[in-house]
């Protein structure tokens, strides 16, 4: 059977990908076919009706993009295709009556993980009855839900995802890997943790090591990948010696593999960080970190169901920065029971931590979840499933929050916002300083950290002004709420203008470090960057190599030591052993 999978494809869609390698396992034909936006739609229409296949499914995981899924169902009818769609994914499933119900172009939605059911489904088309963990529509308008299997116990036996072109950093091939699928926490706003609960069965399963050895070494050697990012909702493990115990299995077995210099990016709760792991991961190439701190305050924390502490959060925070790989993390300041004191902890929180890049926001209440659940119940649930709403119980929050969503939504939420420019900027140095330390300078090292600092510390000081606002004023004032946050609006706007000019100049130079480097002749940027100053003396670059002893640099002006130290760069895995001994002996 031919069948064609669409869904979005600004990264490598891993969801799509395995069932695609399951279903051409079955001697099944595949195409994935990408719908990033709605401008896409009639590229994608034109794709689908092309390669004429008889099923065809749509990956809806999102909330913010379920209508345009359904635009495309309905396009897809219009254009005369007469075969069976289904969809999946997180939103679909958990709306999954109300779809059926609503848009008759869908034939049924498939209510767990892919892989099996979409090959059920492939091989009983024309009798649904028999595919496990279908929602669909009989003839006679009758919803009906086949019960689910549960959720797959071995994660070993699924094929590979399937493998094509890969995007690239620094021309070094990345791609997405999954380690695990689910979590063991239960967070009152994951709508992943929710959609795994509902699966049945076990909500956290993980891959042998040597599985996932295996597609590594494959990644590496076949197809020249450097860069893993591991899309586990948490990298770690429940039980961390457990977790450092894998990691260093997995470290062992890809040297053995010969498997060189490569780089990864992981997520984490904080209550999984400990130096011993991360010390591991350090020798794995770590890079990068999306902490899920979601709040500073231990109300806030409580509210959202965190089962964590804010001195875990400091604790991963600080064990993170003391290994210098780039941290990433969002704060959910805003949640239904927020108050101005919850707000005031995070604002400070941000104030005692511009050194990371960072974004906030407000806790969703998606489809399926215990926010979501909890507000239903109190009666506070807002607006229709594409798109759950709330308030806030206490109208000053609510009023900081129309503010600073109005006046940050650009920032926080364009593609092309401060916050997650902040973040590229950060992941470009990192990058460069795990393979090509010698393209970096100190100077390029303090442009990239104060870029950062700069942005955060005007986010934070543009929130206080809003807080201070919300504070003097009465917070059931529309007229002047709406006022004020259109004046800030244009104030945030201005300066993230402002801010990003300047990261675009720092991301110039990290590119150019970069083709200096690859032309074999590194730091001309440096002294590029400073062409306009007119100095007294010849300058000498010195090449960023870590947080290394004094003794390890070179400070000298033209053939001049200032100091009597010989100039002698270390390489990053050389510094790791130094700095790792002279802790020891600390």
């Amino acid at each position: 059977m031919r069948v064609a999978l669409v869904g979005a494809e600004l990264e490598e869609n891993l969801g799509l990908r395995y069932m695609a390698s399951a279903l051409e396992y079955q001697d099944h034909e595949v195409d994935i076919i990408p719908f990033n936006s709605e401008g896409e739609l009639g590229r994608a229409v034109e794709q689908v009706m092309a390669y004429d296949p008889a099923l065809v499914g749509l990956s809806m995981v999102f909330t913010s993009r379920g209508r345009q899924f359904c635009e495309l169902a309905t396009a897809l009818r219009e254009a005369g295709y007469g075969g069976h769609i289904v969809g999946g994914g997180h939103f679909a499933s958990f709306n999954a009556e109300r779809l059926l119900g609503d848009f008759p172009a869908f034939d049924s939605i498939g209510l767990g993980e892919g892989e099996e059911l979409i090959c059920a489904l492939a091989e009983h088309i024309d009798d649904l009855d028999a595919v496990t963990g279908l929602c669909y529509c009989r003839p006679d308008g009758e919803i009906v839900t086949n019960p689910s299997l549960g959720n797959p116990e071995d994660l070993d036996v699924l094929p590979f995802p399937r493998r094509t072109t890969f995007h690239t950093y620094f021309d070094k091939p990345i791609a997405s890997v999954l380690t695990s699928r689910g979590c063991w926490r239960d967070c009152a706003f994951c709508s992943i943790n929710a959609w795994y609960k509902r699966g049945g069965g076990r909500k956290f399963r993980f891959r042998s090591t040597e599985s996932l050895i295996t597609e590594l070494v494959d990644l590496y050697h076949r197809h020249g990948v450097r860069i893993f990012n591991f899309q586990d909702d948490n990298f770690f493990l429940p039980n961390p010696a457990q977790a450092a115990k894998r990691f260093a299995a997995i470290r062992d077995g890809l040297r053995e593999a010969g498997v060189g210099q490569i780089a990864i990016a992981v997520k984490a709760r904080p209550d999984s960080i400990t130096r011993e792991s991360i010390a591991v991961l350090d020798e794995l190439g770590l890079f990068r970190v999306f902490l899920g701190v979601e709040n500073a305050s231990e109300n806030g924390l409580r509210n959202l169901n965190r089962h964590c502490e804010v001195e875990q959060v400091l604790e991963a925070l600080k064990i993170l920065n003391d290994f210098d790989v780039h941290i990433a993390y969002n704060l959910l300041m805003f949640e239904p029971h927020t108050t101005m004191d919850d707000l005031l902890v995070n604002l400070r929180f941000m104030e005692r931590h511009i050194e990371n890049p960072a974004n906030f926001c407000r806790a969703e209440a998606y489809a399926g979840t215990g926010l979501a659940d909890q507000l239903e119940a109190e009666g506070g649930l807002l607006g229709d499933y594409f798109g759950f709403d709330y308030r806030l119980k206490n109208p000053r929050p609510e009023a900081f929050h129309q503010i600073s969503n109005y006046a940050f939504f650009d920032r926080n939420f364009s593609d092309y916002g401060l916050h997650y420019f902040n973040m590229q900027v950060d992941f470009y140095f990192q990058l460069l300083r795990r393979f090509h330390p010698e393209a970096l300078s100190q100077t390029l090292r303090a442009e990239v950290r104060n870029f950062i600092k700069r942005t955060n510390l005007d986010t934070f000081a543009r929130l206080s002004q809003i807080y201070d606002f919300v504070m003097a004023n009465d917070p059931h004032d529309q007229v002047l709420i709406r006022g004020f946050a259109r004046q800030m609006r244009e104030e945030v706007d201005a300066a993230s203008a402002s801010l990003r000019h300047d990261g675009e100049r720092i991301l110039a130079w990290l590119e150019d470090a970069y083709a200096d480097v690859a032309a074999g002749s590194p730091q001309r940027q440096v002294t590029a960057q400073w062409a306009d100053l007119e100095l007294p003396w010849e300058t000498q670059a010195i090449p960023y190599r870590g947080v290394e002893h004094l003794a390890d640099a070179s400070l000298s002006i033209g053939d001049l030591d200032l100091f009597g130290l010989g100039s002698r760069p270390i390489p990053y895995g050389e510094f790791r052993k130094r700095l790792d001994a002279e802790r020891e002996a600390e």
